[in-house]
């Protein structure tokens, strides 16, 4: 049995952890309230996302619909510092992945990148913060393969046409990246039409991936 350590336990004292949906203060250890572990479904589903350009059809393997209280606290997540959520979600999301990608093998996971001047207005990437907890839960490692070259429009606020044009092109392999012949692993943070998913998805097999599948914590559904 692991035991805390007594700074643990005193900091749990001075800042209780809370809830993940809806912040009520939970025991020790914990990261979701009983009412909300109730309410809460998973859907476990896996989206098929097609690359026409490269005959090629990925999946992603997806915990949650993106409503409600997953939603808000998503929102909380990605927006508003809640970066100690990404272990909640990580574990989760590599739960998921175990159940839907076996016998399948990665060599790597990786995420989804956000332009420079976005990661520097909110001092952080929250899809790089699941893939690299999620990553240490599936015994991988983490290895960042792509940068974004353009601060591009927020794809929520765009239709579909519009997401497809909004995303091509501004995402590149980082130069020296041993990507050739890997099995990897994208990771996101959400999932609506899969264009962005799509987009990286190309540029890593066009760099020399064997494989690319991908999870996200949530799906849109439209």
């Amino acid at each position: 049995m692991k035991f805390k350590s007594l700074f643990d336990v005193i900091m749990d004292l001075i800042f209780p952890p809370h809830c993940v949906f809806c912040s009520k203060v939970v025991p020790s250890g914990s990261q979701v309230c009983e009412k909300c572990d109730a309410e809460i479904l998973r859907i476990d589903a896996v989206k098929r996302i097609y690359i026409p350009n490269m005959g090629e059809t990925i999946l992603c393997a997806v915990p949650y619909l993106y409503q409600d209280k997953v939603r808000q606290s998503i929102i909380r997540f990605k927006f508003y510092g809640q970066k100690q959520f990404a272990a909640f979600y990580a574990k989760k999301m590599a739960e998921h992945v175990l159940k839907s990608y076996l016998p399948l093998r990665f060599d790597a996971v990786t995420s989804v990148p956000i332009s420079a001047e976005r990661r520097r207005l909110r001092g952080y990437n929250q899809s790089e913060l699941i893939a690299r907890v999620a990553a240490k839960q599936l015994n991988l490692p983490y290895y960042e393969y792509l940068i974004k070259t353009a601060d591009n429009k927020e794809q929520h606020k765009l239709n579909k046409k519009e997401r497809n044009k909004n995303v091509k092109g501004v995402y590149k392999a980082i130069d020296g990246r041993d990507i050739a012949g890997k099995n990897i692993l994208l990771i996101d943070d959400i999932v609506t039409t899969g264009a962005t998913l799509r987009e990286c998805a190309s540029v890593l097999l066009q760099s020399g991936a064997q494989k690319v599948n991908c999870s996200a914590i949530a799906e849109v559904l439209a």
